[in-house]
């Protein structure tokens, strides 16, 4: 499935969208767009993490939980979002 989706081509992909109300509002444009939650989880992950306010924080094992976690060893992916970890997750993430 992914290799055919990105033998097809890639475009540019809107992460706002005005055809439902669910999602984090854009700022300058509340009760109009909101971006897809999807895009906000990537930012959860690593600031669950402690990021970016980890410089000096220190666990038992050494380093900061950001240093010792991310990027992730493994992931789980259930295959109804494969093409969004699959394609969409890495390039926003080499973005």
């Amino acid at each position: 499935e992914v290799l055919s989706f990105v033998k097809g081509g890639l475009h540019d992909l809107s992460i706002s969208r005005t055809s439902f109300s669910w999602g984090v509002p854009v700022p300058g444009d509340e009760g109009k767009h909101v971006m897809y939650v999807w895009v906000d989880a990537l930012t959860n992950y690593i600031s669950a993490l402690g990021y970016p306010n980890n410089e000096n924080e220190d666990n038992a094992n050494g380093g900061s939980n950001y240093e010792k976690f991310w990027p992730a060893a493994i992931h789980v992916v259930g295959k109804d979002i494969l093409r969004f970890h699959a394609v969409y997750w890495p390039a926003m993430l080499m973005a």
